[in-house]
This record gives C-alpha cells, sequence and structure tokens, in this order.
C-alpha cells in the first residue's frame, strides 16, 4: 500500500513538473511575441514618420509653385477664384442609388434618368 502512495506521489510530481514546464515554454513563446509585435509597431510608427516628413517635404509651397511654373505651359492651371469657394450647405445632396418595387435594376442618379430634381 505504502508502495503503491509513492509511486502515486512520484507520478503526480512528474505531472505536475511537466505541466510547469509547459506553462512556463508557452509564457516564454508568448512573451516572444509580444516582443515580435512590438517591434513591428515600432517599424509602422518610424514608417509613419518618415512617410509624413517626405509628404511635407513634398508639399512645401515653394516646391509647388515652382513644379507649377515649370510646367504650367502643359498644366494650364488658373489662379482660384473667390466665387469658386462654396459652403457644405451650398454643395448638392448626394445621389442615391434605389431599387425599384417590382423590378431588379437600380434607378441611376436621383430614383431617375431625368438630371432634374423633383
Amino acid at each position: 500500500m505504502v508502495r503503491t502512495l509513492n509511486i502515486l506521489f512520484i507520478l503526480a510530481v512528474v505531472i505536475g513538473a511537466a505541466t510547469v514546464y509547459d506553462m512556463k515554454l508557452a509564457a516564454t513563446k508568448s512573451a516572444e511575441k509580444v516582443a515580435d509585435l512590438q517591434r513591428q509597431i515600432d517599424e509602422e510608427r518610424n514608417a509613419i514618420r518618415h512617410l509624413k516628413a517626405e509628404w511635407s517635404l513634398l508639399n512645401k509651397p515653394d516646391r509647388l509653385q515652382g513644379l507649377v511654373e515649370r510646367y504650367n505651359d502643359y498644366l494650364q492651371l488658373e489662379a482660384l477664384d473667390v466665387k469658386q469657394i462654396v459652403a457644405p450647405k451650398d454643395l448638392p445632396a448626394r445621389p442615391v442609388m434605389l431599387e425599384p418595387i417590382g423590378g431588379s435594376n437600380q434607378m441611376g442618379g436621383y430614383a431617375g434618368s431625368s438630371a432634374s430634381i423633383r
């Protein structure tokens, strides 16, 4: 009886040690995954910083003015007129695609083929 009990205790200790080792291994893998994700996040942040710096460099007004002057014959750009700027309330409504009752075709534009709004 004592011998059987000792074997059961030894078996329980071995199973416990294997379980603890498996948990340690899983924790190590999780820590490595977290470190890898942190490294990827840092790389993405550096890439974003680089792209923002490049964007600000490309959008410098003096650089854009030089490009406009260089390619003005090809682009034929004109100065912005004050009447071209409107408030959002002055913009037309966005067209809605509606499905007609009893049909499978969608109506274009403002639920009709005519250009006028009723």
